[in-house]
């Protein structure tokens, strides 16, 4: 017998079958420690979590003695709405809910969000995209900030958007940024209707650092953009996102396209958006707008607007239109590329398709197939006019 162990481990056989036992045996630990056993087996089985969450998960919960709470709390949060997959979400993100008192810390928190405004699946959602209300102290840190956020968006409805949009928002301190920035704006003229569209579109302006946002209002002004202009808000926003370096790399861009500083600081004014265009995607639009469609970069440079619209969806697909309707003697004189390329959908389709469809019945469908992304709503207008 000893012999022939000896054999078996000279050919590594018995070796190897050790190893591969010993490997799995801490493969298995670590996945499911023995110790958390009980609230693994709870997790795989009442909650459907994978072994990977379930052992990440029970991490939290190892001074959980037994599962009694984690069912109360269960039980709790199904009387509130929460169906089955919000529930494995939340305790996924935030296993120590589990552990939470029900009648001490849940119910008075549930309750006071209700009496906010918040109730059946807003209620679900803004715990699910801000567990942290669930952590910290609802009457001295929840409250006082959905309440501020409250009155300055106006509607629980606005708010749930944004606080699901922008989950670090009720963990952000509202004393150290917030307030003086929206004093600065305040003081410098920006009304409050525009200020609610500051913190729906760009919250981030509002949780700079003061000194950051006042000089950056100065320059601003100083590039022709008065505070009570609604294009100021969007240059804040579009200047906080790019350096000065990038900016004066924008200018001398198009400033190699053929427009001059003067050109360009007047788009600026005018729709500050454009520089968000990529340089590869802005050099085709000119060159669509200016060589095929006979804009002038001058008038590019008073109405910006046309350097925003996709290319493929809207510039050449209606150009086109234009271009057939002209030719077929159906639209005469010249038209502003501006407004045309300005018109929503359903206006432009009623326009200058459906109305001219019995002569040129060709062109809705050549327009449908070829403004891309527009083919359904295009052909739903088609048949309602119908």
């Amino acid at each position: 017998m000893v012999l022939l162990l000896k054999k078996l481990f000279r050919s590594n056989i018995l070796y190897s079958c050790t190893f591969r036992f010993s490997t799995t045996t801490i493969i298995h630990s670590k996945t499911v420690p023995k110790s958390h056993s009980i609230v693994v087996d709870y997790l795989l089985s009442r909650l459907g979590f994978s072994p990977e969450k379930a052992a990440w998960a029970s991490k939290h919960l190892n001074h959980l003695k037994s599962l009694e709470k984690a069912e109360t709390v269960l039980y709790f949060l199904k009387s509130y709405g929460f169906d089955e997959s919000q529930i494995k979400k939340l305790v996924s993100l935030y296993p120590q809910a589990l552990c939470c008192d029900v009648e001490r810390t849940l119910k008075p928190k549930f309750e006071g969000l209700q009496g906010l405004g918040f109730s059946g699946q807003e209620l679900a959602h803004l715990i699910l995209s801000n567990h942290m209300v669930l952590r910290c102290n609802f009457e001295r840190n929840v409250r006082p900030k959905i309440e501020f956020w409250r009155g300055i968006l106006g509607s629980v409805e606005l708010l749930c958007k944004l606080f699901k949009a922008k989950q670090w928002l009720l963990n952000a301190s509202l004393e150290l940024r917030v307030l003086p920035n929206l004093a600065l704006l305040r003081e410098v003229g920006v009304p409050d209707e525009r200020i609610t569209l500051i913190v729906q579109r760009h919250p981030r302006l509002v949780f700079q650092k003061p000194d950051y946002l006042k000089a950056l209002a100065k320059k601003i002004e100083g590039m022709g953009i008065p505070h009570e202009s609604s294009m100021f808000v969007w240059a804040l926003s579009i200047l906080m996102k790019i350096t000065m370096t990038r900016f004066h790399a924008k200018l001398e861009f198009m400033k190699s396209l053929g427009w001059s500083e003067v050109d360009f600081l007047s788009a600026f004014q005018k729709n500050p958006i454009f520089l968000t265009v990529s340089e590869t995607m802005m050099k085709k639009k000119i060159d669509f707008l200016v060589n095929e469609a006979g804009c002038k970069l001058s008038k590019l440079a008073r109405d910006p607007r046309l350097l925003m619209f996709s290319l493929d969806k809207r510039l050449v697909p209606r150009h086109h239109v234009m271009q057939v309707l002209k030719s077929k003697g159906l639209y005469n004189g010249n038209f502003s590329l501006g407004y045309i390329m300005s018109y929503s959908e359903k206006k432009f389709v009623k326009k200058y398709l459906i109305s001219h469809e019995e002569k040129v019945p060709e062109l809705l469908d050549w327009y449908i197939a070829n403004s891309k992304g527009g083919a359904h709503s295009n052909s739903g207008l088609k048949q309602k006019e119908k």
